[in-house]
């Protein structure tokens, strides 16, 4: 018989954490942008990609694998920028193949577990909630016969090892649910292996207009093409004298060149790895911790408590300032943007092979990019 209690994962704790309103509106009543599908599908090429290649070996069938989730360009998509998007996917792919190679040995691979959530002082189960995810894989790790649990994630912030994303990890609980995971499943880990990838922040750019033999085309205010003293076409732009250098989009094929050099020349930049081990002593106060968060939870429910976290650094920022601004009664009809969703957990679901469509895609805020 299929399980009535719902599932708290990472994701959803976080929510709640930051703002009990904004966890109402995605996890309670399941209302989600329409628009947010950029982020959950690189994400989830990237992190196909990755699978692929840890468990292949081969990279090209990762790259294939990429491709694929970009076969079919949805209506309404800018045929460039969708190009793009698969481009950069495949850079960073391609990145990671090169800066890490086949240094670990990958002994399992896309878990997702379900558990029960327990008083740590009686063992009892919670009878509303479980614990919820889905972890990467568990690998042991090079130079070592440590097994380790393999959490891949791509951010946009600095990931050198001086920053401070990874001082935060020390503290997060996110490393420890995962190993709360792999113990239920019988893998008896103290560490997860960090593997972080860091988002481009060069972008596409204009590129300028040749003529057939590679000279650079530069016209005047007449739309004349432009020559110097010498009598060679002129290269360069001026804008006292009306003189334009005309310039194109980058093609999908030349960023993906100008990426993949990026990454060459500063591979450090966008990989990372390291480890994040934890005591027993802190998996039980994670324990503790997520027992109280789901009393919380449940008590916000039943008293139907959705207090907001208002200030600069949560509202400006989120998808639902437009719901609560508006004093918004989630009996009325969805306000442009956005829809509702069944399944507000999409992370635990297994990955099928069958099409999918543009409202499927953007259907969760649940992302690995």
């Amino acid at each position: 018989m299929e399980s009535t209690r719902k599932v708290l994962t990472n994701s959803a704790l976080s929510c709640f954490k930051c703002c009990r309103k904004k966890y109402f509106w995605s996890y309670v009543c399941g209302i989600r942008p329409e628009y947010d599908g950029k982020t959950l599908r690189m994400g989830s090429a990237y992190h196909e990609g990755l699978d692929l290649l840890r468990t292949t070996n081969d990279l090209d069938t990762a790259l294939t694998a990429v491709r694929a989730e970009y076969e079919f360009c949805p209506e309404n998509f800018d045929q460039r920028e969708w190009e793009v998007e698969r481009e950069t996917v495949v850079a960073l792919v391609n990145g990671y193949h090169w800066r890490w190679g086949d240094t670990l040995k990958v002994k399992a691979s896309e878990m997702p577990f379900r558990i029960r959530l327990r008083n740590p002082a009686t063992e009892s189960p919670s009878t509303v909630f479980d614990l919820g995810g889905k972890i990467d894989g568990i690998v042991e790790m090079e130079n070592c016969n440590i097994d380790a649990e393999l959490e891949s994630k791509t951010v946009s912030e600095d990931i050198s090892f001086e920053s401070g994303y990874w001082q935060r990890l020390q503290l997060d609980l996110q490393p420890t649910i995962y190993l709360i995971g792999a113990r239920e499943l019988g893998f008896n880990l103290h560490t997860v292996l960090w593997d972080a990838t860091r988002k481009p922040t060069i972008k596409p750019s204009a590129v300028a207009v040749c003529d057939d033999l590679g000279a650079k085309i530069v016209l005047d205010a007449q739309g004349q093409r432009v020559r110097t003293e010498k009598g060679q076409w002129r290269q360069t732009g001026d804008t006292a004298k009306g003189y334009v250098l005309q310039q194109r989009d980058m093609t999908p094929e030349e960023w993906s060149k100008k990426l993949t050099s990026d990454i060459g020349e500063r591979p450090e930049f966008y990989y990372q790895r390291r480890e994040i081990p934890r005591l027993d002593s802190e998996i039980a106060e994670c324990r503790a911790e997520l027992w109280e968060l789901q009393q919380t939870i449940r008590t916000a429910e039943n008293e139907n408590k959705w207090y907001r976290t208002v200030s600069f650094s949560t509202c400006p920022n989120c998808c639902y300032f437009g719901l609560c601004s508006s004093k918004y009664n989630p009996a009325d009809p969805l306000p442009s943007g956005m829809i509702l969703v069944t399944n507000v957990n999409p992370e635990l679901q297994e990955k099928s092979n069958a099409p999918t469509t543009a409202a499927a895609e953007i259907a969760a805020n649940e992302s690995y990019w």
